[in-house]
């Protein structure tokens, strides 16, 4: 009996899948991000202010209009934060997920974990800049803030 040669296949699976989870969940700086969601919300006629609250890397950034009142934070793609933001998003009425430019009532975890993995391969093949954004938006109830035009953000540096 020879095992040697599926041994050894076997020990380049384990290996091949440990240097990938590794690479997967190392943290995502996006500068960019900021600017554009301060920019976004801006265009849309919100005040803005960047906190110095941190979430995965990025500020907390809270918008108002009127009586309309945001806070977004970014979610990491497998859904590991939701106790944070759940308890950021405490003073507020309701919240949603907004991937890919779409609103969620929560994140999609099987396709945020798919996006970004294959984000990650497409920027290491230089065929993209960055990895998709999951934004965590809570509002108070005299927002309409899922009508806002939420595509527009995954358009500016696609």
């Amino acid at each position: 009996m020879n095992y040697s040669g599926a041994f050894r296949w076997s020990i380049a699976a384990v290996l091949l899948l440990a240097i990938g989870w590794k690479i997967a969940n190392q943290p995502e700086a996006q500068p960019h991000l900021n600017d554009d969601l301060i920019k976004f919300f801006e265009r849309n006629h919100f005040t803005v202010v960047v906190t110095d609250e941190m979430v995965n890397y990025t500020p907390i950034i809270r918008a108002t209009r009127a009586s309309c009142h945001l806070q977004v934070a970014t979610l990491s793609p497998n859904g590991s934060d939701r106790d944070l933001i759940q308890h950021l998003a405490a003073g507020f009425d309701r919240s949603f997920v907004v991937f890919r430019g779409t609103v969620h009532a929560t994140q999609p975890v099987l396709w945020t974990v798919l996006d970004y993995f294959w984000s990650r391969f497409l920027r290491e093949l230089g065929l993209t800049e960055h990895i998709t954004s999951i934004l965590s938006v809570a509002l108070n109830s005299s927002c309409n803030a899922e009508q806002l035009p939420w595509g527009e953000l995954q358009h500016v540096h696609g």
